[in-house]
């Protein structure tokens, strides 16, 4: 019973958070104001979490581990797939599903990720931008590692790596509507993934 108590408060804090956050920043959000919103005291709060920053850090990780998972798995999918690739020529250049996977997951957890998104005063949004270009990064020469008579350009890796988490930021921060996301994500993704083909691979051949 106790511990059906203490779950219930940590969960009424992480929902009184997400609303000050969203309402006032993260400067400004006011850790009395939490507690007050969750209707607990500020030792109850100092309990579950050591400050403000882990506070925080509670409603946004767990999203944030999901959507790495999510590109892990796709990343190793297509390694497997490009392995098997008679020629780039016929490389498969919609990845429509991809995207709407990624949307799907991102606004089931869409509070979350906007409060990620509209607190860049914190150093967690940095961070995780970061992270995801470095793990996109990553992924390149592990998904060509099959692939015969190809490598790749890396300052055009980082540089496409950087454009599409900035073209998922962009459509997320200003589309409330999943289906209307889900439609111009896909134009974006399959776009980009041309841009890809052509900017970031490099046949051995021309060299």
């Amino acid at each position: 019973m106790k511990e059906n108590v203490e779950y219930e408060k940590r969960v009424l804090l992480i929902e009184a958070a997400k609303k000050e956050f969203r309402e006032k920043g993260y400067n400004k959000a006011s850790l009395r104001s939490i507690c007050a919103k969750a209707g607990v005291t500020t030792g109850a709060l100092y309990f579950f979490f050591e400050n403000k920053a882990e506070l925080f850090s509670a409603i946004v990780d767990e999203p944030i581990k999901g959507l790495k998972k999510l590109l892990m798995e796709h990343f190793k999918e297509d390694g497997e797939y490009m392995e098997h690739l008679d020629s780039m020529e016929n490389m498969e250049m919609d990845h429509s599903d991809l995207s709407d996977m990624l949307v799907e997951y991102i606004y089931s957890n869409y509070d979350s990720f906007m409060l990620l998104l509209t607190s860049a005063e914190n150093t967690v949004y940095e961070n995780c931008i970061d992270e995801f270009v470095k793990l996109t990064e990553k992924a390149t020469p592990i998904m060509l590692s099959g692939v015969k008579g190809y490598t790749y350009d890396e300052y055009m890796s980082h540089w496409m790596c950087h454009i599409t988490v900035d073209a998922f930021i962009n459509v997320i921060k200003h589309e409330t509507e999943v289906e209307q996301a889900k439609i111009k994500l896909r134009k974006i993704m399959n776009y980009l993934i041309e841009g890809w083909v052509e900017l970031v691979l490099v046949s051995l051949k021309s060299e």
